[in-house]
């Protein structure tokens, strides 16, 4: 569910802006609410992400939700596959090691996809394409409490995000409630719950860490840039990206060694690399990173109560590229290791067109001039169809499963109607 984009090489000395939610919705003093609204915008206009903390989610429900996540991952592989995503038009389920595509690589992680819960549409043929994502979940038999545990953090998330989006309304220096009206209408929530895995044994990475050896300096792999790319794309966890909906929020644990029989590409005895520092030191392992507009990655390591929240290419069109959806990506932990995630997306209802909101002029003169469109990633203003093209690409054996009539002999896709 993601917009490719290009690889920018380098790491970078930023940290991601650091957030207090109460600030604005329990403001010590009227200035506090004023200030978080300036320090919300100038985090959205760079580097797009921040970490936020105050969102009133407690730490027992964000615990849990990480715990059944890990539990089920490491269930066997045939007890895992009963929910495949591949028996669901809607694109719930189960997805195995490598069977989610970004930048045409296979991403390094499995996942559960989970969204609303609701009836599968019955279809005429004049229907939009988009409406067929509409349906149930495919829940798990094991963990048994996993279901409950999910629905309880969704609607919390669900929450917080309301509350972010009257906060961005405000940053952009409209009413709180301006977007209220986008969102009335059935809104969308999904959620992914995410296992990240070891990169196969191969060269050095663009991060200078081999799959299977010790660290490095990386200086070969950076010397060659199509060395690097391809060896970036082998310690994928997720490719460079921007999110194709309106508002994330990811939940990061941090990385662990690998303990169930199962889990693909564990080791007996995983140790970590001779001389390297400690292999759950964020600083040493890169996971999340962010594009930093200069060449640059910035590490998005987990703090402790945070979120990492980010605008996608949905907000971006509202917004007339005054808040861009940012590139990011997922570097593969080290062997025997894994790293976890829970990834809550929120957006308005299928049906919904994305009109631009008016912006104040001062804003207005800020913004860039548009550099040419992406052939290979149009932005449709129509939020389902904008969904559907995201998902069509990144899950191709689903897509030609269910959408055999969108899809063209050559593999690509139409989300907007039949195969042509």
């Amino acid at each position: 569910m993601c917009q490719a984009a290009d690889h920018p090489p380098g790491p970078s000395t930023r940290e991601l802006p650091l957030l207090d939610l109460r600030r604005y919705t329990a403001p010590a003093d009227p200035a506090d609410r004023a200030e978080f609204v300036l320090a919300l915008r100038a985090a959205c206009r760079d580097p797009g992400f921040l970490q936020l903390t105050g969102h009133g989610v407690p730490t027992s429900l964000t615990d849990r939700v990480l715990a059944v996540s890990r539990e089920f991952f490491r269930l066997p592989t045939a007890t895992k596959l009963r929910i495949e995503n591949v028996h669901s038009p809607h694109f719930r389920g189960y997805t195995r090691l490598g069977q989610e595509i970004t930048r045409g690589n296979p991403d390094l992680r499995e996942q559960i996809d989970i969204g609303d819960e609701r009836p599968r549409r019955v279809c005429g043929p004049g229907d939009p394409p988009y409406l067929r994502l509409d349906g149930p979940n495919q829940w798990p038999a094991q963990p048994a409490e996993l279901r409950a545990v999910v629905e309880d953090y969704m609607a919390a998330l669900a929450g917080v995000a309301q509350v972010l989006v009257r906060a961005l309304a405000e940053s952009l220096g409209l009413a709180p409630d301006h977007l209220d009206a986008t969102f009335a209408d059935d809104p969308r929530s999904h959620l992914k719950l995410l296992r990240y895995l070891p990169a196969p044994d191969g060269p050095a990475t663009e991060t200078g860490r081999g799959a299977g050896s010790g660290a490095g300096n990386g200086d070969g792999a950076r010397a060659d840039p199509h060395r690097r790319d391809a060896d970036a794309a082998r310690s994928q966890g997720v490719g460079a990206h921007k999110d194709g909906g309106f508002l994330s929020l990811v939940l990061q644990d941090t990385v662990r060694r690998q303990d169930a029989p199962d889990a693909p590409g564990a080791s007996e005895d995983p140790e970590v690399p001779e001389g390297s520092p400690d292999a759950t030191d964020p600083a040493w392992l890169p996971g999340l990173q962010v594009a930093d507009g200069s060449g640059g990655w910035i590490d998005a390591p987990p703090v402790p109560g945070a979120y990492v929240v980010n605008i996608g290419e949905m907000f971006e069109l509202a917004t007339l590229r005054y808040y861009p959806a940012t590139v990011h990506r997922v570097m593969s932990p080290p062997p025997g290791h894994e790293r976890g995630s829970v990834a809550f997306f929120f957006g308005p209802g299928l049906s919904a067109t994305i009109e631009p909101v008016p912006l104040p002029p001062a804003l207005l003169a800020q913004i860039p001039d548009a550099g040419p469109p992406d052939p290979d990633n149009p932005i449709f203003a129509q939020h389902g169809e904008n969904t559907l093209k995201s998902w069509l690409r990144s899950h191709p054996e689903v897509a030609r499963r269910h959408y055999a009539d969108l899809t063209r002999p050559d593999g690509a896709t139409r989300p907007g109607g039949a195969a042509r």
